[in-house]
């Protein structure tokens, strides 16, 4: 499961690594999309996952276990808006948890899905 701390911690895309954790560690590199590139390469050379050429950094996905079970393995960091308040007024970029593209996937793939169990993994706690 893709995870924050590939990256560092609480990164989010176009995040400045500008905290003092980041200071501390002594980054070279000071450029989330770039470490969220490495980090998923890597990622992806080392899990049996299958790659995709039209999506070749995607780690969200479906795996099934014949007619039983559909896991949907969300990723939850590589799309999401800045971290903050969480008081947006709208949706937009800075309310994205899952981005367009993923909850579209999502929602095809629970609708059109046949499984008798569905299970969604997210890789941070949730509350519905």
């Amino acid at each position: 499961q893709w995870d924050d701390h590939e990256v560092t911690n609480n990164w989010w895309p176009g995040e400045p690594l500008t905290r003092a954790e980041h200071a501390r560690k002594k980054y070279v590199d000071r450029n989330a999309l770039l470490l969220a590139a490495r980090a998923s390469r890597a990622f992806h050379e080392y899990m049996p996952m299958r790659f995709t050429q039209a999506e070749p950094g995607r780690v969200y996905r479906k795996i099934s276990y014949g007619s039983l079970v559909d896991i949907f393995m969300l990723d939850m960091r590589s799309y999401r808006g800045p971290n903050g308040e969480g008081l947006e007024e709208s949706y937009g970029p800075a309310a994205y948890f899952l981005g367009p593209t993923q909850v579209a996937w999502l929602k095809r793939e629970l609708m059109t899905s046949q499984a008798t169990w569905k299970v969604i993994a997210a890789d941070m706690p949730i509350g519905l």
